[in-house]
């Protein structure tokens, strides 16, 4: 270890390029790992969580399910392979407003009384549900809620909030950072058997086993397998099925581990984690290429010392102990380094990834044990390549051949013998962090470029000029008919704002994330489709076109003919004129609309269904606002003519339609542009370094031979040419590589955004030779440096050397 500091210390330049180039890749690898795990790997924050299975229902349309309440209480009472399970929904409530304060809506989640006892989850303080409480007025808080909204006070516990306009008692306070769901975080808990007392809007909710609104958490009991688990369930779908033909026709029982469920609900998280997963490696290999590359040229120029320390005995085995000593130090100095450099780009992501909702988002990486452990072998890994890399070499191998010959020609200048006498391991590593660097660039042109098509894609309605936001009466304890009445006057009141063209209501935002089915009945069989309750002036102020038929308008009342609207695809799938059944009721079908894109943009024609609000109440609905002008200017505005009609009225989700598409719609391939950009950088970067490292190690060993040409009268512009050559030949090859590697990245990039385009075609082809011909120059510039630094040897001074 003294051997390798003091080598070191002679030559700080390498020593600080091998350890910051490894801090940047082991530290970004940790990064990218960070994040892989928080998006698909990491376990659910509860004890011993390989025992927790997740229960779906599956029909033909719905694969993977929610379960109603009904069938969750005759899956959890014959159960024997679960020991326990609980259920949970989201809700969204206004909490606050107690003295006269402001509310905000807040999502929280209504869970059976044993949730927490399930789960195996005690709270940080006060206690959770009891049985006895199941349908009461009890709540407990998330650990965010309670420290944002009520200043983290312990007197809290006993006393009572309002939430949705109703007094409720806090019980406790959960820990900190728990939830089950990935990304979006509650604020509070309630009891789902609140629906039953009437506490919760939607009191049928609990009987109707047709609404299947649940997400269940088993708990196998020990000794039980996830196949037994699965065998049993079936046989009580089966057995529901018979019991309950109207509701539970089709209908089966899957059991799943969270890391299966994950994988099977979407497609493009799973595949953005292995693309995170692949950078990481990328990088990590990068740096330990570059940093072998240097180790290797070093141990190149050291070759004399080599020879003569075999020797005097040293064995083979010794001298690959003293490499993997210098190896471990560099490596071991690099992450230390590189950790905190993790750590920092993990809180920039989660200030990044963000999408277009008022409720608490995160992907929420962290640097803890797991993601240390990633590091950890990281650096053991590369230890072992970096320190092998010189043994490897052939020019020890020459050396242990040959110990009086290489005491003979090698030296400093031991290159200067022949000029083909290059060092090919480095230069071979050269090549592959060119190919690496060079396909990370071409990845993240091609996520940009899906990013940029989406933006041109036509969703069959107009996103600018659209202003939304959220409002529900019920919230403040409104009945039905004066919500009817708030909603009768408001887009009135808000068209009189001066910018304002037209104003609309509607049950759920295109490309939003709350959404709305139906159950059509259609050759014997009920087809769940998804629909959207809306005001006549909709369709206009979305400029979404009916191809037939006619709109809503005044003729659609409560008590005329039920009325609908289909889109072209259902239309198609069940036939667009006359009458259908709807959600068990006749329905007049009087227009057809053009299909969009409702949930993703590069989703296939779905059917769907639009219902006047006039025949169809639904309490929380989103006031579509058209404006002349940017729709941001006239918030204030729309806002106050809200509060004219209640001051009290929580309004929220406030933000312009084109956010649904531009920061939702994409957000997978907006998180990979980011961190493949990132990447793409760092691995550029990292590319230079080696580069630069490895010609000017090798200038140094050619210092003889470029003397004795310019003592020959060669021109500095030849030794600059001579140098280069041999670097732009790496280049060449190295991006020649890259492409072909980012060409096979095609599938993933099309899984994660399905818009983007292959590296392969036409328009992808541009992009990545762009990014190669980026790396490609930059490596020039790379090679330049210690070209010109060595042309500019001074001849004499050169020979008397040797």
């Amino acid at each position: 270890m003294r051997l390798a500091l003091r080598a070191f210390s002679r030559n700080p330049g390498f020593a600080a390029l091998c350890v910051l180039s490894l801090a940047a890749g082991i530290g970004l690898a940790a990064a990218l790992a960070s994040v892989a795990d928080a998006i698909l790997f990491r376990p659910l924050p509860v004890p011993e969580p390989e025992r927790m299975v997740r229960i779906f229902t599956s029909s033909s349309e719905q694969p993977q399910g929610m379960v109603s309440y009904r069938d969750f209480e005759d899956f959890r009472r014959d159960s024997r392979s679960i020991a326990a399970m609980a259920a949970e929904t989201q809700v969204l409530m206004a909490v606050g407003g107690e003295n006269g304060g402001a509310a905000s809506v807040r999502l929280g989640l209504a869970v059976t009384a044993d949730y927490f006892d399930v789960l195996q989850v005690r709270p940080a303080l006060g206690r959770s549900f009891r049985a006895s409480e199941s349908r009461q007025a009890v709540v407990v808080l998330a650990d965010a809620l309670w420290r944002s909204q009520y200043g983290a006070d312990r007197g809290i516990l006993g006393r009572s909030i309002q939430i949705g306009g109703v007094p409720f008692t806090v019980l406790g306070i959960a820990p900190k950072d728990f939830g089950l769901d990935r990304f979006v975080h509650e604020s509070f808990y309630v009891a789902v058997g609140a629906y039953e007392s009437g506490i919760l809007p939607g009191g049928g909710a609990l009987e109707d086993r047709s609404r299947r609104f649940l997400s269940v958490y088993g708990r196998l009991a020990r000794g039980s397998r996830i196949e037994s688990a699965q065998a049993e369930l079936s046989l009580l779908a089966a057995r529901l099925e018979t019991a309950h033909a109207e509701t539970n026709r089709g209908r089966r029982a899957i059991v799943l581990t969270e890391f299966q469920a994950r994988t099977r609900a979407d497609r493009t998280m799973p595949a953005l984690t292995f693309l995170l997963i692949a950078m990481a490696i990328v990088l990590l290999a990068i740096a330990a290429a570059n940093a072998g590359g240097l180790l290797v040229a070093r141990a190149e120029a050291r070759g004399r010392e080599i020879a003569v320390r075999m020797a005097l005995g040293a064995t083979a085995p010794c001298l690959l102990a003293d490499f993997l000593i210098e190896a471990a130090m560099l490596t071991g100095a690099g992450t230390a380094l590189g950790i905190p450099m993790a750590a920092a780009a993990v809180r920039l992501l989660a200030r990044t990834a963000t999408l277009p909702t008022d409720f608490p988002f995160a992907i929420a990486p962290r640097i803890d044990a797991r993601v240390m452990w990633i590091a950890a072998l990281a650096s053991a890994l590369t230890t072992m390549l970096c320190g092998c890399a010189p043994a490897l070499a052939p020019m020890f191998a020459k050396t242990r051949t040959g110990i009086a010959r290489a005491l003979r020609h090698t030296g400093p200048n031991a290159g200067s013998k022949t000029a083909g006498n290059r060092a090919k391991g480095p230069s071979a590593l050269v090549a592959i962090e060119v190919a690496l660097a060079t396909a990370l660039v071409a990845i993240g042109a091609g996520l940009m470029e899906s990013v940029k098509a989406a933006a041109k894609i036509d969703p069959g309605y107009r996103t600018g000029h659209v202003l939304v936001m959220v409002l529900d009466p019920s919230q403040l304890g409104y009945s039905p008919e004066r919500t009817r009445a708030f909603y009768r006057q408001l887009p009135d009141r808000v068209r009189t704002v001066p910018g304002v063209r037209n104003a609309a209501l509607a049950q759920s935002v295109m490309l939003g994330y709350t959404r709305a089915e139906a159950q059509i009945h259609f050759e014997n069989e009920d087809h769940p489709v998804f629909m959207n309750t809306v005001t006549p002036e909709y369709f206009d102020l979305l400029h979404l076109p009916i191809l037939a038929g006619r709109g809503f308008d005044d003729r659609d009342t409560e008590s005329s003919m039920p009325v609908a609207i289909v889109n072209q695809e259902l239309a198609k799938r069940y036939g667009g004129t006359g009458r259908m059944r709807v959600n068990g009721g006749t329905v007049q079908i009087v227009g057809v609309a053009r299909n969009a894109k409702y949930f993703d943009v590069h989703e296939p024609p779905r059917p769907y269904l639009y219902l006047p609000f006039s025949q169809h109440f639904a309490a929380r609905m989103v006031l579509h606002v058209e404006t002349w002008s940017d729709p941001a200017g006239a918030t204030r505005a729309i806002v106050s003519k809200i509060r004219e009609i209640d001051a009290a009225q929580p309004v929220s989700e406030i933000r312009p339609l084109r956010d649904y598409l531009e920061q939702g719609a994409m957000f997978g391939a907006r998180i990979g542009v980011d961190l493949a950009g990132s990447a793409g950088a760092c691995a550029i970067t990292l590319a230079l370094a080696g580069i630069y490292g490895v010609i000017s190690q090798t200038t140094a060993r050619r210092r003889r031979e470029i003397g004795i040409r310019m003592a020959l009268g060669a021109r500095r512009v030849h030794v600059v040419a001579l140098i280069t050559r041999h670097a732009m030949g790496l280049i060449a090859i190295g991006a020649a590589g890259g492409i072909a590697a980012a060409a096979g990245a095609a599938r993933i990039l099309t899984t994660i955004a399905p818009g983007s385009r292959a590296p392969g075609d036409q328009a992808m082809a541009g992009w990545s030779l762009a990014g190669a011909a980026a790396v490609a120059l930059t490596g020039v510039i790379a090679a330049l440096v210690p070209a010109l630094r060595g042309s500019a040897v001074d001849p004499a001074s050169a020979l008397r050397q040797e």
